[in-house]
């Protein structure tokens, strides 16, 4: 009996939580304000700093593509600075004036680094990026919010207020182009995970007898059919990658102008075994500079997420594929399944 109150203040709590959860899952507003509280808790410790800060790709793409758009005398915001690069690079490429936006405290260790550099002319705001105005029109507006499968950082919203609160005619965003990418693959066979029925064991030694059981069933959990692309494990794409989306932040109206439903078709260019559909995308910053997240680029600080297929396909061959992303933002509420072959 003492566990009785007890139990029943659970429930209670349980109840409330999932009634407030369903209310703010039904507003794009309150989710827009969970995902930003969620990016301030991702990105506010120096282990998530130090490998996006060490990632060439990355830093290498936006050094080149920033010193191309800087003009002498721009006013340049960077949103959400982080540990500061962009702005940084910005000053040293001849920006007049840069607001570094960050909503975390995380600004101090950014506005620690420019002092140490000597870097005078880069305003720290600590805000959320919607609740801040400059005092100027902004000719250059910089930003990194791409999470892993380009969406889920917010980015789409926050960079469109800014573009059409405080960019002035005629203003650019750096990047402003992106392509996402959903592509049937096949892994390298001494890097695959077949499914537990296909594993080719030693000693004739046969698992189908999993496939189909019931007591296997039970240890079966939605996890196993998504996983993270193990660096250099992917081999190669069925068919030739085609963006499944393409945009300009510069003339995009809202995120509704995206289509969230698609089927999309490979051809197989060789007998090959479909492990999976691999997520990526890339950042078109200027005709000279893209950063691509390809688990057949080179590696960056950004991940993979595959959902998994096992099935073997002939050259020549059609593998169909039904995309659905419920909430963009949200790659959770995402569906990717391969069609009936």
């Amino acid at each position: 009996m003492t566990n009785r109150p007890r139990q029943i203040a659970t429930r209670a709590i349980r109840s409330a939580v999932r009634f407030g959860a369903e209310r703010i899952a039904a507003s794009d507003r309150l989710m827009d304000i969970v995902y930003d509280l969620s990016n301030e808790t991702n990105f506010a410790g120096l282990a998530e700093h130090e490998e996006m800060l060490s990632d060439t790709v990355r830093v290498g793409a936006y050094h080149r593509a920033i010193h191309r758009a800087v003009r002498p005398g721009d006013v340049v915001l960077d949103l959400g600075t982080g540990a500061g690069l962009l702005a940084m690079i910005a000053s040293r490429a001849g920006a007049a004036k840069v607001y570094a936006v960050e909503h975390s405290d995380f600004i101090d260790v950014a506005r620690e680094i420019a002092l140490h550099n000597g870097i005078t002319n880069i305003e720290f705001v600590q805000a959320n990026s919607r609740e801040f105005t400059p005092p100027e029109p902004i000719d250059l507006l910089l930003h990194e919010q791409m999470g892993d499968e380009l969406f889920n950082e917010n980015m789409i919203e926050n960079v469109l207020d800014l573009r059409d609160r405080v960019l002035r005619s005629g203003g650019r965003i750096v990047p402003p182009k992106f392509a996402l990418f959903v592509e049937p693959v096949s892994m390298h066979r001494s890097r695959a995970v077949r499914r537990f029925w296909n594993i080719d064991l030693p000693d004739g030694i046969d698992l189908h007898a999993v496939e189909r059981s019931p007591i296997a069933e039970r240890f079966r959990s939605d996890r196993s059919e998504q996983y993270w692309v193990r660096p250099g494990s992917v081999a190669a794409t069925v068919g030739d990658p085609r963006p499944i989306l393409e945009f300009d932040l510069a003339t995009l109206p809202g995120i509704e102008a995206l289509a969230t439903e698609h089927v999309i078709e490979r051809t197989a260019h060789t007998d090959a075994i479909v492990d999976g559909i691999a997520i990526w995308f890339e950042a078109r910053f200027d005709d000279d500079t893209t950063l691509s997240t390809s688990p057949l680029e080179p590696i960056t600080s950004w991940g993979n997420r595959v959902y998994r297929v096992d099935r073997e396909i002939a050259r020549g061959d059609t593998i169909r594929v039904q995309v659905g992303m419920g909430r963009l933002v949200d790659p959770n509420t995402w569906t990717i399944e391969p069609l009936p072959a």
